[in-house]
């Protein structure tokens, strides 16, 4: 196995946790109830880049 999969299983385990606790991190927390749209967003780019390492 590619190590480039073994990061890209770690990164979508990283967001399932973030799912499951409703926080996600960049340069600070952001929280899905208070700050939904940042949530969501970085949500977006953190499975985007998990994502990519699967074709690389």
């Amino acid at each position: 196995m590619p190590w480039t999969y073994v990061v890209g299983f770690l990164l979508l385990a990283w967001v399932a946790w973030d799912l499951y606790t409703g926080r996600v991190w960049l340069h600070r927390a952001f929280d899905r109830s208070s700050e939904p749209g940042s949530y969501w967003a970085l949500m977006t780019v953190w499975l985007a880049l998990a994502l990519s390492f699967f074709y690389w």
